[in-house]
């Protein structure tokens, strides 16, 4: 009866990808465009809108490859956020190659004139319509735009004089809120906040928006935007930028940059570009993926690279002594400067994807919060890096950049803590004679075991510019015996179970449900349930047996939606691995019990 049941609920809904796949949903794309912005929004039926286009040629150069990139099932709104070349350049191009169904901007009051300006209008054509404050633009899927702000009118009905600003174009900037599901995204052209005598048209534009989980930020980085009340009502956990590499207007400023990624509440940046060359703090990634479910998003950089985050919405327990662990540090690079080439890295060893938001990475020079709300997928390695750009720290992935100045590793005795609430997470002491040194990282060897100098090696393999370590990547030294685990998570609409054997080099993953606990004798092992029913009806539903990945992480979700038939019914769950001749049980996690929503 439970396995006909099962298949009714899953039977009818497409089960929904695990938490180690890319979140399906709504993707942006923050282009880079060079000394500009450009973004492209893929919404989740398909439709792509854009939101701005760069320069000049650039249309054409990056925003058309993106978008094809994407495979637009439709064409759907542009949005130019104001008349200055670096945004609408472009977007005749755009306009001119792609049927998108309208072309919002501004309006007239005081438009500026000139080719780029004149080459816009004519390729919008009919098709350009003034956006207005306040209205709420449907973008398909049950993805939407709404502009809060456009001439210094505010939603809500507060007025900032644009005349009166040494920026006036810039001050007449459109905002946009995109939201999906518990999503949501500041886009806000080059809109002013009072810096460099400009109107501070941020202050109650950001009242009106509340806050986000995105920030793209106002004019590159530039010292006339993001101010203190921004940054506080946004509250970003991820802030993002287009500029040029090299510019001449020293995008992003050092203080808009520390101004985001403090000490007491480090944010994940990320920028197109090394920008000026000028400030450190941030990522580079070139062209900026994000992708969301409405309730986690991944941040893709052009090479692949990915962070994972959760919505700020989701709140996630706090992590356990023991759950996330040091795995590897470089305290002293060779080829390039310590100001530039040290990194911590960790790794989850836990059974189910933590959350590192109020984690706190602490050494002999500085204490820094992580305000950015990370998910941290078991198996996984994340850094904690000085510098972000890998131009200039070696080479490393991408990973999470720190504020400016702040972790400072002696070469010869420090320690690392990693800390949450009163609970110490893990800890690092080190001195003279520990493995590693100039150049060469050291690297956990056992991460169950205590951190002791015996417990660690020196890194003998190259990386990025040559210092040798294996940074966001599992240790050549590590030797760690990881056991077979399941968990779960239950939300009021899904279901999450997880699945881990880290370091298996095992092929398939068995998530298997059950309702008899009966243990039961399968081929050269014991599964600790038996195969009844459900579990014979849980094999046909995808996402329950899968290739495990090389991290030794993957996960099964489906959506429970009301009228539930199976609420306060207890199921059983356990994770097995077969061997690619399906003859022996490599691996077996133990059962775990839970009640359905």
């Amino acid at each position: 009866m439970l396995a006909s049941l099962f298949l009714g609920l899953v039977g009818v809904l497409v089960p929904q990808g695990g938490i180690a796949d890319p979140p399906v949903g709504l993707s942006v794309v923050i282009v880079n465009v060079g000394q500009g912005d450009g973004i492209v929004v893929k919404a989740p039926n398909g439709t792509v809108h854009v939101i701005d286009a760069g320069p000049n040629g650039q249309g054409t150069a990056a925003m058309l490859p993106a978008i094809t990139a994407l495979a637009p099932a439709g064409y759907g709104f542009t949005f130019l956020s104001h008349f200055h070349d670096d945004h609408q350049g472009g977007l005749d191009e755009v306009l001119n190659a792609l049927p998108f169904t309208t072309a919002y901007d501004r309006g007239d009051v005081n438009r500026p004139t000139g080719t780029a300006v004149n080459n816009y209008l004519a390729a919008a054509g009919a098709r350009r319509t003034q956006i207005t404050v306040g209205t709420i633009y449907a973008l398909g899927g049950g993805a939407t735009m709404q502009c809060l702000c456009a001439n210094g009118s505010v939603m809500g009905g507060a007025f900032v004089d644009p005349t009166a600003s040494a920026q006036e174009e810039n001050s007449r900037s459109v905002a946009l809120r995109l939201v999906y599901g518990q999503f949501s995204m500041w886009l806000g052209g080059d809109l002013t906040g009072g810096g460099n005598s400009t109107a501070d048209v941020e202050d109650p534009a950001t009242l009106a928006c509340g806050d986000v989980d995105v920030y793209k930020m106002n004019h590159h980085g530039s010292n006339t935007s993001t101010s203190v009340d921004l940054v506080t009502r946004l509250s970003p956990e991820l802030a993002v930028v287009s500029c040029g590499t090299g510019n001449s207007f020293g995008h992003p400023t050092p203080s808009i940059v520390n101004r985001l990624n403090q000490a007491a509440a480090a944010r994940m940046l990320l920028s197109t570009t090394a920008g000026s060359a000028a400030t450190i703090g941030f990522g580079v990634a070139g062209n900026i993926r994000i992708d969301t479910d409405g309730r986690r998003y991944r941040a893709t950089a052009q090479n692949g690279d990915f962070l994972d985050f959760f919505c700020d919405e989701v709140v996630m327990p706090g992590l356990a002594a023991g759950s996330v662990r040091i795995s590897e540090v470089q305290r002293n690079p060779n080829l390039v400067p310590d100001t530039n080439g040290e990194y911590v890295e960790v790794i989850n060893i836990g059974s189910k994807p933590v959350g590192l938001q109020g984690l706190r990475i602490a050494d002999n020079s500085s204490t820094v919060t992580i305000a950015s709300n990370f998910a941290l997928l078991p198996g996984r390695p994340m850094l904690f890096q000085v510098d972000g750009a890998p131009s200039r720290n070696g080479g490393q992935p991408l990973g999470m950049t720190l504020p400016f100045g702040t972790m400072s590793l002696a070469d010869t005795t420090d320690f690392v803590t990693l800390s949450q609430g009163a609970t110490t997470v893990d800890s690092l002491s080190y001195t003279t004679g520990f493995p590693g040194g100039s150049g060469v990282a050291a690297e956990r060897r056992d991460l169950f075991a205590a951190n002791t100098a015996g417990n660690f090696a020196a890194a003998t393999t190259p990386f990025g510019a040559g210092d040798l370590g294996s940074p966001g990547k599992r240790n050549p030294a590590d030797t760690t015996v990881h056991p077979t685990q399941v968990d779960m998570t239950l939300t009021a609409d899904t279901c999450s179970l997880h699945a881990t054997a880290i370091g298996s080099d095992f092929a398939f993953s068995i998530i298997a449900l059950s309702e008899d606990p009966t243990p039961f004798p399968f081929l050269d092992g014991v599964l600790p349930l038996f195969p009844d029913g459900l579990f014979v009806a849980a094999l046909s539903v995808p996402g329950c047996l899968g290739f495990l990945p090389a991290e030794g992480y993957r996960s099964w979700s489906f959506p429970i939606t009301p009228p539930n038939p199976l609420t306060g019914v207890t199921v059983r769950a356990c994770h097995f691995l077969l061997d690619f001749s399906i003859t022996s049980l490599p691996g077996v996690s133990s059962a775990i019990t839970f009640v359905l929503p």
